[in-house]
């Protein structure tokens, strides 16, 4: 085993946080035989390339690239060189040349939202059957594309005579609940004839990627723009958001731990000026409650039993 295998060893073998981030920076080196502290840049930059048809957001690059650098920090500590000033200084240096990305605003903005004229031209036009019940149900719910996919016949248990109880399994295996009317569950199984899922293609889940580019197209051709799967659930939570539904609600039912998380991404920041000026005569004669305008019942209604996470 060669110094730098057992450095590897060792870095691997501390459990922290930090510990699947690490061994994925570990991977990454030992498969291009790169040198630790030389590594970081091509990581960086190999952080910000797509993989799999998915990109990492720069919340996620920054926590990998600190891991990175907590890793190398560690494996300086430790070295010979440790007691040097200036090789000190030399590894700040070239760590500091590795900026964490800027983070934006986490609101989502309105064109990755879709209006309800939109999602019915959407739905209406399609030629794809299967897109078309897919759309519905991301619509409907909320869901994210990975978690309906992976939705099993046994994760369905009558609510009542209108709806059906969905369990998600989201992320980090956080379980939630969401509820979909009864007769689209029913002619969802109908059309998918599926054995152990809910959607389900010769005995096996879709692939997400593949939906993910049906969608697009299938949005490209119709609206004449293209959509994601996940601008899906930007809608259902925009829509539920509009509607005047209890933010705490709506951030379980998508699976988010904190509502906080849910009011930066869909509430607006600023009010309009008829929004912000409130005439106590006026609003004494119409009363407090606020008029929902042009926002016709989805097709599911997303509600939470048990606490979820992003």
């Amino acid at each position: 085993m060669t110094e730098q295998e057992k450095v590897f060893k060792e870095l691997e073998e501390i459990r922290d946080a930090y510990n699947l981030d690490v061994k994925q920076f570990i991977t990454f080196m030992k498969e291009r035989d790169l040198l630790l502290v030389d590594a970081l840049k091509e990581y960086a930059a190999w952080l910000e390339e797509e993989h799999d048809g998915r990109r990492y957001s720069p919340a996620t690059i920054n926590r990998k690239i600190a891991a990175a650098k907590s890793r190398i920090r560690y494996a300086f500590k430790h070295s010979s060189s440790a007691e040097s000033l200036r090789k000190n200084y030399q590894l700040e240096e070239v760590l500091k040349q590795v900026k964490p990305k800027r983070i934006d605003s986490l609101a989502v903005p309105p064109e990755k939202v879709l209006s309800v004229e939109e999602v019915h031209n959407f739905v209406e036009k399609t030629k794809d059957n299967t897109i078309r019940l897919m759309v519905q149900f991301l619509v409907g719910t909320g869901v994210r594309v990975s978690e309906m996919l992976a939705i099993r016949l046994t994760d369905l248990q009558p609510a009542d005579v209108d709806f059906v109880e969905v369990r998600i399994v989201g992320k980090r295996a956080k379980e939630r609940v969401v509820h979909v009317k009864t007769k689209f569950v029913e002619h969802v199984r109908t059309y998918f004839h599926g054995a152990t899922y809910l959607f389900e293609h010769h005995g096996k889940p879709f692939n997400r990627i593949s939906v993910t580019n049906r969608i697009k197209y299938e949005s490209l051709r119709t609206l004449g723009r293209e959509v994601t799967a996940h601008q899906l659930r930007h809608t259902w939570a925009r829509i539920q958001i509009q509607r005047g539904k209890d933010l705490r609600a709506v951030a379980a039912a998508l699976g988010h731990a904190d509502p906080g998380l849910t009011a930066r991404m869909y509430t607006n920041a600023t009010l309009k000026p008829h929004e912000a000026f409130i005439d106590v005569s006026e609003a004494a004669r119409r009363g407090s409650a606020e008029v929902n305008e042009g926002l016709p019942d989805g097709p599911a209604r997303g509600t939470e039993e048990s606490s979820g996470e992003r």
